[in-house]
């Protein structure tokens, strides 16, 4: 990583052979990466050249579905699914890519699967909670944003899913001022311009109000399918191993 400006939403990544690459916020692994970082990027060959379509750590080592799902649990998520009923339902949900933006391919005959990857957790997280503001996302405080036909609703989904994440009616409103972009006002009047469409500053600039006003709790934030996901936690209360990997 040669440099990188989160409330900008861009960075620059220099390759192997000495190639400087910039790359976009909302397909980063993380919100904040040091000058210095080696990660692990994914290229598309586009008209006016190579471009990164994801940027991450390096992959994280297996773990078992038994040990996935009793860190969803340690952190809050998942809680009415046991590592049995998340093995029996994996076969009848789609096969895609955490990175996919749509649809899913079916899984291959054979038996359940013995390891939990970072796409199969994500199917499990898209099943069990839904898109939206269900019961289950409003009592684990997770949010999976729901596909919307106009920048204002998704805006407007956005907003309310954060403000039932914080638990705090009048912590802020979200307001679009064009297509992609987009202002919060804080309690105290104060505004902050964001970048609403994949909610990737937003996350940053909440989390900061959040810790100025002494809250003990962040939002963290993963494209699940090219749609945010989000969970409000406590920041004593880091996720490990798969669920890491889910976040940022």
């Amino acid at each position: 990583m040669k440099e990188f400006q989160p409330q900008r939403g861009f960075g620059t990544l220099i390759l192997e052979d000495g190639r400087e690459l910039p790359f976009d916020i909302s397909v980063s692994w993380k919100r904040e990466l040091p000058a210095g970082t080696r990660c692990l990027a994914t290229l598309a060959v586009r008209p006016t050249g190579l471009r990164v379509v994801l940027l991450q750590p390096e992959p994280p080592p297996g773990i078992t579905l038994e040990e996935g799902i009793a860190q969803f649990h340690a952190w809050g998520l998942l809680t009415e699914w046991d590592a049995r009923m998340c093995r029996e339902r994996l076969p009848s949900l789609p096969l895609r890519s955490t990175t996919e933006l749509t649809g899913g391919r079916p899984r291959p005959a054979g038996p359940p699967p013995t390891e939990l990857s970072p796409d199969d957790a994500a199917v499990l997280l898209l099943d069990y909670y839904g898109e939206g503001l269900s019961a289950r996302a409003r009592a684990d405080r997770s949010f999976f944003m729901p596909s919307a036909d106009t920048h204002s609703r998704y805006a407007k989904a956005l907003g309310e899913g954060l403000l039932v994440l914080i638990g705090e009616p009048g912590f802020l409103t979200l307001k679009l001022k064009s297509a992609h972009t987009g202002v919060i006002v804080d309690r105290s009047g104060q505004k902050h311009d964001v970048r609403v469409g994949h909610g990737d500053t937003v996350v940053l600039v909440v989390n900061r109000l959040l810790e100025a006003a002494g809250s003990p709790g962040r939002l963290y934030q993963k494209k699940l399918f090219g749609t945010p996901w989000l969970t409000f936690r406590e920041e004593s209360r880091q996720p490990t191993g798969v669920v890491a990997a889910l976040l940022t």
